[in-house]
């Protein structure tokens, strides 16, 4: 009896009327990561797979990863000075947001306009499509700093993980079986086409996300924003707790990068992985993640972060050494399980942890800083795993891999600031 009244409660608390700016500003934040969801879901999935089936070589899927990284290098400084100068700083993230969802359709209609060298069209188009992503990525995070206040934010953004995970689940198991069931390449481009449109609907629902007055206009004047490389390395500095938190997250992200490329790569080359059962395999890490996310979030709001990012990366090295060692395409079935449970620790405790450490002024050049120094790693060590692969194998990079993430993992544990969010 009592569970029917939770459920309904929980129904009719879905569909009231939203009477506040904070609350009306959730849950547009909820369906507009729902539905994001569909494209993350797709391409993380089978963009790669995608170029391999166009004829793309171990190279073609490292520079998916590091053309991206090089471009997010140069455009998300001068993007948070766009951010931070605009009165309306909406605006940017609207526009930049729907140019890199364009980006996606162009992928789609690659085979109907390019004959040959279609995988290095692809890659053109995902480098090209950064350039506006990396702006807006920059724009949305500051933008939440603001829209969520920070009692709340590990729940909103644990529940945020929840609905992207469901939709991403559903898409890649369903994508999967989409594309062993239609021929090559309409399956892609139909799958590419979708997540395109799915996009779009996200994109309307960051139009709907309104600002408190007191945050409508950008908080950060020329005259207050540092002039010249001195003067940014300078206010970068001046935040110990800041640096830290970057420095330990920059060599972090060297081992979790590092053996990006080479999954797609050893199931498609090594374990002879159909399409299905990439989808299958990325089904059962974003459904993971929606049942761990939750957990993970408490474990946040009572231990705090540094907690939740020692496990996090801990278990985070397990992925690619296990993958080394597993010698049919079943064996990543629980692979792909330990992936979701870290993987989402990771994203939350992270993104809570980086906007816990930048300032509301200057927020955006912090937090493009940051990632800046994270995209160097991610540039540089795709690139460098998929050209060792040749000279020493793909088992041992990765684990190599896998040694890089524990070392990054020391370091957090070495780290006694890290600030903590507690959770309403």
């Amino acid at each position: 009896m009592n569970s029917g009244l939770n459920v309904r409660d929980r129904v009719q608390d879905a569909f009231k009327p939203r009477v506040t700016l904070t609350v009306r500003n959730t849950w547009n934040l909820y369906a507009e990561v729902a539905w994001f969801g569909v494209l993350s879901g797709i391409a993380n999935a089978f963009l790669a797979v995608y170029v391999i089936r166009v004829g793309g070589s171990d190279t073609h899927v490292g520079l998916l990863s590091a053309l991206p990284a090089l471009i997010t290098i140069f455009a998300s400084l001068p993007g948070s000075r766009l951010v931070e100068r605009e009165q309306k700083p909406l605006s940017v993230l609207f526009i930049t947001a729907f140019l890199n969802r364009c980006g996606y359709l162009a992928i789609a209609l690659v085979p109907f306009f390019v004959m040959t060298q279609r995988a290095d069209a692809m890659v053109a188009f995902v480098a090209l499509l950064t350039i506006p992503g990396a702006i807006a990525n920059v724009a949305f995070t500051t933008m939440f700093g603001k829209a969520v206040a920070p009692e709340n934010r590990a729940r909103v953004v644990a529940i945020r993980n929840v609905w992207v995970g469901i939709t991403s689940t559903l898409v890649a198991f369903c994508g999967g079986k989409f594309l062993d069931l239609v021929l090559f390449p309409i399956n892609y481009q139909i799958l590419f086409a979708l997540a395109f449109a799915a996009s779009l609907v996200s994109a309307y629902y960051l139009t709907r996300i309104r600002l408190p007055a007191e945050s409508s206009v950008a908080p950060t004047s020329t005259r207050e924003a540092p002039h010249g490389a001195r003067a940014f390395i300078a206010m970068l500095r001046g935040n110990r707790r800041y640096t830290r938190f970057a420095f330990a997250s920059f060599v972090f992200h060297w081992g979790l990068f590092f053996p990006g490329p080479l999954y797609s790569i050893y199931w498609v080359r090594v374990l002879n992985a159909t399409d299905g059962w990439i989808g299958l395999l990325n089904m059962i890490g974003s459904a993971t993640t929606i049942v761990f996310y939750p957990l993970w979030g408490r474990l946040t709001a009572r231990r705090g972060n540094r907690l939740a990012i020692i496990l996090a990366t801990a278990g985070l090295a397990l992925y690619p050494l296990t993958t080394a060692f597993a010698s049919r395409i079943e064996g990543v079935i629980p692979i792909a399980f330990l992936g979701g449970v870290f993987s989402s620790g990771f994203a939350l405790a992270f993104f809570n942890g980086l906007l816990e450490v930048c300032p509301e002024r200057n927020r955006a050049s912090y937090i493009a800083a940051y990632n800046t120094l994270v995209n160097v790693a991610a540039f540089i060590a795709p690139i460098l795993a998929t050209s060792l692969t040749a000279t020493f194998g793909i088992y041992a990079m990765l684990v190599l891999g896998a040694a890089l993430r524990v070392f990054g993992s020391l370091l957090f544990w070495m780290q006694r600031d890290i600030p903590s969010v507690t959770m309403r």
